[in-house]
């Protein structure tokens, strides 16, 4: 049967099944990374912490390096979602997860472990809110992707100023809004999502072409995700010592 008869069925939501078995794709991938970030930040604190505090807090170097190589590992999963090679996008995609497993780590051993379930189930509710009204709004939100990448360089401008400066106060501003922005992130990524979906099979997408998208708004739902509840974390969370 084909998903995309414009004179099928559609479902109560309005939305296909063509859409929902996308949607259905792109966060099991999100969720599979977001295991083994858990399970990497695990280990990590378990049977690593002495390295992990040395990596991150020893100088500034280890702490760039991670970063350059998790800017790397981006852009070599948008290569390989555009050039139609999903296996490599999702293997590269499981590599930063872990790279994020090892900042992971460092946190929960930095933050209580209540402080840790109080700010996951925050970001779950806050990042389910924003991700159905992206996904569901007949809106397009397209606009706001140039306002939120402008934001977002200049959040990253002012972080590298403030590992310079140190001041805690501003940490906490940051944190603030950070919060906000890829809050907004979540509504604009689903939104972009169903757009280049809807664009993609009109044009009549290969399975391929719709597994490489889908990785690649899985990464993106998946930093969303991760930076909401970061921010939450540092700005709500009690400390161990």
């Amino acid at each position: 049967m084909n998903n995309f008869d414009m004179n099928e069925r559609r479902d109560v939501t309005g939305v296909d099944q063509g859409m929902k078995n996308f949607f259905q794709k792109v966060y099991s991938y999100m969720a599979i990374a977001m295991a083994v970030t858990a399970v990497t930040g695990y280990i990590a604190q378990t049977f690593f912490l002495p390295q992990l505090v040395t990596l991150f807090t020893g100088s500034w170097i280890g702490f760039a390096a991670i970063m350059v190589v998790e800017l790397v590992l981006v852009v070599m999963i948008r290569n390989a979602a555009v050039n139609l090679n999903p296996a490599k996008a999702f293997g590269l995609l499981m590599t930063f997860a872990v790279s994020q497993g090892l900042f992971l780590g460092l946190l929960l051993a930095v933050y209580t472990g209540a402080s840790v379930l109080a700010a996951f189930g925050s970001t779950v509710g806050l990042f389910g809110g924003m991700a159905l009204y992206g996904a569901f709004t007949k809106k397009s939100l397209a606009g706001m992707g140039p306002i939120l990448n402008g934001i977002l360089i200049g959040v990253i401008i002012a972080t590298v100023i403030n590992m310079l400066v140190g001041s805690s106060a501003f940490q906490t501003l940051l944190s603030i809004v950070v919060l906000i922005l890829f809050a907004l992130f979540t509504a604009y990524d689903n939104n972009k999502l169903k757009s280049d979906y809807s664009q993609m099979m009109a044009q009549g997408a290969t399975e391929a072409q719709t597994s490489g998208i889908a990785i690649w708004g899985a990464l993106n739902l998946y930093m969303d995700f991760l930076n909401i509840f970061y921010s939450i974390l540092q700005i709500f969370g009690d400390t161990r010592d």
